[in-house]
């Protein structure tokens, strides 16, 4: 029940920040379907077969991970996976789970596009400093100190996470255009 709880407050947090509404399956090809696997994740984007699988399971049932996942689900990579995170993050690979790598690779603008927005730290979709870590040291070394401790976090959306998300979906509605300018300005 509790999980039932938190992902409709998510789509609450949608419904009121983007032009995206998440509503029950009405015989639609394709859709998302919510069940309680082992761990949290989902497909990224619109797989376009039929009942997209996205997991819920123990321990994610908080509107951060909700929203994370979802997230997926609409399309978007983890923010340390863009073309341009060197820029900005080191990936400490020898400190990383064995299986875990796929997790950090790196995604060209061709599979994983910033949408003209610049590198978020504070991004509900950026990974802690020791997320998949063989022994709780970092995986992830941002290059400004100031923000290592703010990597990771999951209070909610950024800022950049909503004008990213209103750019894919042209949400003009909760856009101003000098903020939040159309893909083809």
């Amino acid at each position: 029940m509790n999980e039932k709880g938190v992902i409709l407050k998510a789509f609450d947090q949608y419904r009121l920040k983007t032009c995206i509404d998440f509503t029950p399956w009405k015989g639609e090809g394709n859709y998302i379907s919510v069940y309680k696997g082992k761990g949290c994740f989902s497909y990224v984007g619109n797989q376009r077969m039929g009942r997209q699988q996205l997991s819920i399971g123990e321990y994610c049932d908080t509107l951060d991970t909700v929203e994370h996942e979802f997230l997926h689900a609409l399309g978007f990579w983890h923010e340390q996976s863009r073309a341009d995170r060197d820029d900005y993050v080191n990936i400490i690979w020898d400190q990383i789970e064995p299986g875990q790598e796929h997790n950090f690779e790196s995604h060209d603008d061709t599979v994983s596009s910033a949408l003209g927005v610049p590198y978020d730290y504070s991004s509900i979709m950026h990974y802690g400093k020791t997320y998949f870590s063989i022994d709780s040291e970092p995986t992830i070394v941002t290059k400004i100190p100031h923000f290592m401790d703010v990597i990771g976090q999951r209070m909610g959306f950024s800022a950049s996470d909503i004008t990213k998300l209103n750019r894919l979906y042209n949400c003009s509605e909760f856009c101003q255009p000098a903020i939040c300018p159309s893909k083809s300005q």
